[in-house]
């Protein structure tokens, strides 16, 4: 009965380790000055995304059509936004064809820039205070689908020039890079595991 009622408190344990987080924040920024807030915060709708920043001048922009930006599917490791993978695309859109923001089924679940318009630069740098309610985008689902474990990339003409972790509530630290120690990904693996080990505690007692 002791063992039953240790595996009982485990069990809860493992689902309020589980538990999906309901707010991210990714602050992008890099050497040469982008400083980039973006907020995620669970909505009715999908995921309400606010942003705010500074370091996006037009003086310093490639192309005239500005900034892209999107949710990239790898963390961030060691401050390198070349290793964060390619964008969040749980329906394997692809980018052979442009995102028509008036048919989401042509984008890519992580393309921000596509659906939402891109960063155009301003003379002093300032990225305007911008929020949407993106419906694609969740903290829930699969391990393919959900905001966790991802980043957030701010392209210039293709180059990723800055580049940061989504840091949701859970997640143990946070550091300039990008790189935490425990993500909600990981947390959430976690706790699958030990309910595992929980089921076959009861079952075997």
């Amino acid at each position: 009965m002791q063992i039953k009622a240790v595996a009982s408190a485990l069990a809860i344990a493992s689902l309020a380790a589980a538990a999906v987080p309901t707010t991210g924040v990714a602050e992008v920024k890099n050497a040469d000055g982008v400083d980039v807030k973006f907020v995620f915060t669970t909505d009715p709708k999908g995921i309400n995304v606010t942003i705010s920043g500074t370091g996006l001048t037009i003086a310093k922009r490639v192309l005239a059509t500005g900034y892209d930006y999107h949710v990239h599917v790898k963390p961030v490791v060691d401050g390198n936004c070349t290793l964060t993978g390619g964008h969040l695309d749980p329906a394997n859109v692809g980018t052979s064809k442009p995102c028509d923001p008036t048919n989401l089924a042509t984008c890519q679940t992580g393309d921000l820039a596509g659906k939402h318009g891109n960063f155009m630069g301003t003379e002093d740098g300032v990225v305007p205070f911008t929020t949407y309610i993106d419906t694609q985008l969740s903290f829930s689902g699969d391990v393919n689908s959900t905001l966790v474990g991802r980043s957030v990339v701010i392209h210039n003409n293709g180059t990723r020039i800055a580049c940061a972790d989504i840091i949701t509530a859970d997640a143990t630290t946070t550091s300039p890079s990008g790189a935490s120690s425990t993500s909600g990904a990981a947390k959430l693996v976690g706790s699958l595991a030990l309910s595992g080990v929980v089921a076959f505690m009861m079952l075997a007692f």
